[in-house]
């Protein structure tokens, strides 16, 4: 090899080197800003929520349970009436708009994970069991949440597996 060859393999293991290390920088930059996206949405989750949606949330939860002796797609209310999840979209509903508020945000938080420009698992981590539990109430084909919040319902059909296994905050436990 003439040292005009050496020079030039040289060069060429420098650009691919350099290649690789830009192109590395350019992942971890783009899953830091994933995860940076993913914090800001869910502070705008909790932020559009009203004082006591959360809370509202949790007796919904605790009263549609097995324990409570609710049929599946009821939940009893305030006055211990056994009343249908669908009511919750209604006028004057039983949680004061809490879990419409919820829905809502869910669905926004779900459009930007479809994306790509968030961290599904992070933001799992944080409202995971509101999500499941929540789609649980009203998911499924042709359903309330399918028909219109579709971000939220392709969210749990694409991640359902997933999502499972990964850790996520508990709001509330069935007692």
């Amino acid at each position: 090899m003439t040292p005009e060859e050496v020079r030039e393999w040289i060069k060429f293991f420098i650009i691919i080197i350099g290649g690789a290390i830009a192109l590395r920088t350019y992942v971890v930059s783009q899953r830091q800003r994933r995860l940076d996206n993913s914090m800001k949405l869910v502070d705008i989750f909790f932020s559009h929520l009203e004082e006591n949606d959360l809370s509202e949330w949790k007796r919904i939860f605790m009263s549609s349970s097995e324990p409570s002796g609710a049929k599946k797609g009821y939940f009893f209310s305030k006055n211990n009436q056994e009343i249908p999840f669908s009511s919750l979209f209604s006028e004057g509903p039983d949680d004061n708009g809490a879990i419409e508020r919820i829905v809502h945000q869910i669905d926004l938080v779900s459009y930007e994970a479809l994306r790509g420009t968030a961290d599904v698992r992070f933001i799992y981590s944080q409202i995971g069991q509101l999500i499941n539990t929540t789609h649980r109430w009203f998911g499924g084909e042709n359903s309330l949440i399918s028909e219109h919040f579709p971000h939220f319902n392709k969210l749990v059909a694409k991640y359902k597996k997933k999502s499972s296994n990964w850790p996520s905050k508990v709001y509330s436990y069935c007692e």
